[in-house]
């Protein structure tokens, strides 16, 4: 209804079609659709494990971006997974992330932060390396990207989030075969991007699918944004 908050469900279930049919059952009010993630592929499937650890993270970043309300009676449990796993499991969160926000259901991604909530710290500006882009104050928590003739700028919150600034360009070149162009669409709709430019800032809930929408192509956004000392965000936040 216009003016009312959205209410999502975060759940996870072996059997998708069954468990829809107990909701329908039981004739709830609450819900008008669903979106289901699947992995058709037999090598890289999710283990119970997996998929209990990616309902976490996903319950988690949606009651942290308070975007939407949240039906969800209990705090879905956090299986353990290994550290590297971890690593996997994001850029899977990653993807969920971007098909959402594409079909303008933007579950989990924050309000932009004020300058204050960020806490930064003024540092030089690599005017050399781009000239355009340096009226802003950088700080330490300025990173760059410039893959594939790309020239993007950022700043990376305490949450965890990219915030991508105005004046970055994506890549002149033609997006890769495996790219989805969806979430690229959207923020040219919206107004965000306007003839390969970022006309206004922008909120990614991950440095990954920021990354990819200036690349154009699939990228691993923590070892391709860089600091002016050209130490990424791997190295700074993960190491």
């Amino acid at each position: 209804m216009p003016g009312q908050q959205r209410t999502v469900y975060i759940g996870e279930a072996e059997d998708v079609g069954h468990r829809l049919r107990q909701h329908q059952v039981a004739k709830e009010k609450w819900w008008d659709f669903v979106v289901a993630f699947v992995i058709n592929n037999a090598d890289h499937q999710l283990s119970k494990a997996d998929i209990k650890y990616l309902e976490n993270l996903m319950y988690q970043r949606a009651q942290q971006s308070q975007r939407m309300q949240l039906f969800n009676g209990n705090t879905p449990h956090k299986s353990f997974v290994a550290e590297g796993r971890k690593y996997d499991l994001a850029e899977v969160f990653e993807n969920i992330d971007l098909l959402l926000r594409a079909f303008d259901l933007p579950v989990f991604a924050p309000a932009p932060p004020t300058s204050k909530a960020l806490k930064l710290t003024p540092v030089a500006a690599p005017a050399s390396q781009h000239p355009k882009m340096t009226r802003q104050v950088e700080t330490d928590r300025t990173f760059w990207f410039d893959g594939r003739g790309s020239q993007a700028r950022a700043t990376y919150t305490p949450e965890g989030n990219l915030l991508v600034h105005r004046g970055s360009r994506l890549t002149p070149k033609a997006p890769a075969k495996s790219f989805n162009p969806a979430l690229v669409r959207r923020l040219e709709r919206a107004g965000v991007i306007k003839d390969n430019v970022f006309v206004d800032d922008y909120l990614f809930t991950s440095p990954s699918t920021a990354g990819s929408v200036i690349y154009k192509a699939s990228c691993n956004g923590w070892t391709m944004w860089h600091d002016q000392a050209g130490k990424t965000l791997d190295q700074r936040f993960r190491n």
